[in-house]
């Protein structure tokens, strides 16, 4: 899968989850708010509902009281003219605005009803409303009448002066579609009414409805499950009536026992209370699509952002593999694809620089490590002195020597296989003066090789241990094939800044990691220091210099203090060393790699101290043209005289490097060939 598509799936999932959350979140609130809106508006509906049968009732009641108070009603109705109970009850009906009235004697007798001229007298006593107004009271409750319920209002008939009841006169109104329809437009047609009528076993039937079809209602009705409370009221109840969800409150309607004979509902649409918020949903689909569409392009343009230089920067590491480091990477912005730009062209130019140090050492290709035929003078009576190893020999019952590396002033180095772990090491003999050091200087000695042997790095070559066999004592180190930057220098002369930046920036890593470990190398010079065939430089020998003794003086013979051309003044004064003085041996062997010479050189120590104690080191451009001015700056910064005008650490010499090779590869191009360097004084001691 492409990036572009990564990053489009990537963009449309947190869309998706977010515009998904936020319906849900939208719904559920919706669905909360619109449901209390709707049982707010019901509520109010409800009560409405109640208000309007009551006022229909205090209307046909106080009609029928007012009726009955004629005197030639209630005449003929004492005297029980029958004949003319009809035509009466014909007559409350339009002056009660009823629909049907029936009239009864003192005892319940019907004498009347209006919508039917046949009734029977049957005695009607059974009835709450009858018997209650023969008991002298306004009685009122839910009648059935003719399959639909009807409001009913009964009153005495008392007969005048002697207040005596002679009968009692009942009016009935139906509540029909023509008061539903006035509810539904009474709430500007925002709800509709459904009244229905419950048999002996509250099962519902509906009676009149404004929506659906009473057999459907009835239908729905029926399947729920209905809980008044105390007040008779019905609470939150949700139907839904063809393709649209209703949801309702309501009442029963009780007779004039209490018994419940039927009730009403009023519905509002939960659609349409929840119309605004899908609309909300519908243009957030609309929005989050949108979103989808813009993102998609945005993918592609951003990814093909992304990837273009990411392939360019793939090219160019395909390139480098095959060991082609002069690619030209685009122009690099602030973001992190920039950050990656930089630093890869930051490592093509540590490559190319590495190249030239490799292409340098392979130049004049020489083997590090000599034969006892093909040796110098010095190192030749070195390998044939009393107690040295010849090729072949086993040392310390554990080490077969392999060849002469070297010698100097502390000992011989030999290449060696460990028998036991089968590895090649070099092994440093020191020389039998060793053995003659106090106690607590060979203590000390052994501290700081403890400490050598915690550093480990890619610049620094391993130590590995410290031990005495008859006598003799040594150290194995890491082998490392190579040469000496000294040999180098010998053999090239001056070399090119370019490859001086990278063995200074190679060294000063070095030293980094020792100073961090507590380890002050304090003889930093090229004759310790080895580049191999891959151009990496490693450093040999930290701990070795800890043997100087600086109560014996700088002078006395055969005493190792370092090596006086690489050494700080405050080295030379007795005083304690610190990191700054390795900064100053970097700074002189950085000089010598540039110049090809020492920056200062004499034919005893005496008169080498008074040179760097009182002279002027020459500018290195004075001596080979075309160095930049950062570089040489920073050269003579860590040859300062005075350590505190020094780089205080060796990070901060590396930095300063760093800061110089921008400008030094502008030089690089326009400077001539590096002369080959003058003959250089081996004051040092190996």
């Amino acid at each position: 899968m492409s990036l572009s598509w990564k990053i489009f799936l990537g963009t449309a999932v947190v869309i998706a989850v977010v515009l998904g959350a936020t319906i849900a979140v939208t719904d559920r609130a919706a669905n909360k708010a619109s449901m209390a809106a709707l049982d707010d508006a019901l509520a109010a509906t409800r009560a409405q509902v109640e208000a309007v049968l009551d006022a229909r009732r205090s209307s046909l009641q106080g009609g029928a009281a007012s009726f009955v108070q004629g005197s030639g009603f209630v005449s003929s109705l004492s005297q029980k003219k029958t004949e003319n109970a009809f035509d009466q009850a014909t007559e409350a009906v339009t002056i009660i605005r009823a629909d049907w009235v029936q009239l009864t004697d003192e005892f319940g007798v019907r004498l009347a009803r209006s919508d039917s001229a046949s009734a029977p007298p049957d005695t009607l006593t059974r009835s709450a409303l009858i018997s209650g107004a023969l008991e002298g009271d306004a009685v009122s409750g839910i009648v059935e009448s003719r399959g639909a319920l009807a409001q009913a209002v009964a009153v005495p008939v008392r007969e005048g002066g002697t207040g005596r009841i002679v009968g009692s006169l009942m009016a009935v109104r139906t509540i029909d579609s023509v008061f539903a329809q006035r509810i539904v437009r009474q709430t500007g047609g925002n709800v509709q009414l459904v009244v229905f009528i419950l048999d002996e076993n509250l099962v519902p039937a509906v009676s009149v409805t404004t929506i659906g079809t009473p057999n459907e209602l009835t239908q729905l009705l029926r399947s729920r499950e209905w809980k008044p409370d105390s007040a008779g009221r019905l609470g939150h109840v949700e139907l839904p009536v063809g393709a649209e969800q209703f949801v309702g409150q309501g009442g029963l309607l009780l007779s004039a026992s209490g018994t419940p004979y039927g009730g009403f509902l009023a519905l509002r649409s939960a659609d349409a209370a929840l119309a605004p918020f899908r609309a909300l949903r519908t243009t957030l689909l609309a929005t989050g699509g949108a979103a989808m569409v813009l993102a998609f392009f945005v993918s592609f343009v951003g990814a093909r952002t992304v990837t273009r230089p990411v392939k360019s920067l793939a090219g160019a590491a395909r390139r480098a593999a095959e060991g082609d480091y002069l690619t030209e990477l685009p122009s690099a912005g602030k973001d992190e694809i920039g950050t990656l730009t930089t630093a890869f062209r930051a490592l093509l130019a540590d490559l190319r620089e590495k190249q030239e140090l490799v292409d340098l050492l392979q130049a004049d290709e020489a083997r590090r490590t000599v034969q006892l035929d093909a040796m110098s003078g010095t190192l030749r009576m070195a390998a044939l002195q009393p107690g040295a190893l010849a090729p072949g020999a086993r040392f310390a019952r554990r080490y077969e020597v392999k060849e002469v590396l070297g010698a100097g002033g502390m000992g011989t180095v030999y290449k060696a296989v460990d028998a036991e772990l089968g590895e090649v090491v070099a092994i440093k003999t020191l020389k039998a003066d060793f053995a003659q050091q106090d106690q607590s200087a060979l203590e000390r000695f052994r501290s700081e090789i403890r400490l050598a042997r915690k550093i480990s790095h890619r610049n620094v070559v391993r130590t590995h241990d410290i031990g005495e066999s008859d006598g003799t004592y040594y150290i194995t180190m890491e082998y490392v094939e190579g040469r000496s930057l000294k040999d180098l220098i010998r053999q090239r002369g001056a070399l090119k800044p370019s490859a001086v930046i990278t063995i200074g920036k190679q060294l000063c890593r070095a030293l980094e990691v020792a100073h961090e470990a507590g380890v002050i190398h304090r003889d930093i010079k090229p004759q310790n220091i080895v580049l191999g065939p891959d151009g990496v430089l490693k450093v040999m020998d930290f701990g070795i210099a800890r043997l100087a003794k600086r109560s014996e003086g700088v002078t006395q013979a055969g005493m190792v203090v370092g090596t006086p051309e690489y050494m700080a003044p405050e080295q030379f004064l007795g005083d304690d060393v610190d990191p700054r003085a390795d900064v100053y041996s970097a700074g002189a062997v950085l000089y010598e790699c540039l110049t090809g010479q020492l920056p200062f050189t004499a034919d005893s120590p005496i008169v080498l101290i008074t040179k760097v104690l009182d002279e002027d080191i020459v500018p290195p451009s004075q001596i080979v043209p075309g160095i930049s001015p950062a570089l040489e700056a920073t050269v003579l910064a860590a040859l300062s005289r005075s350590r505190d005008e020094r780089p205080a650490t060796a990070e901060a010499l590396f930095n300063l490097l760093v800061a110089a090779e921008e400008e030094d590869r502008v030089v690089i191009a326009s400077a001539p060939t590096p002369v080959r360097g003058n003959a250089v004084i081996e004051a040092g001691r190996a």
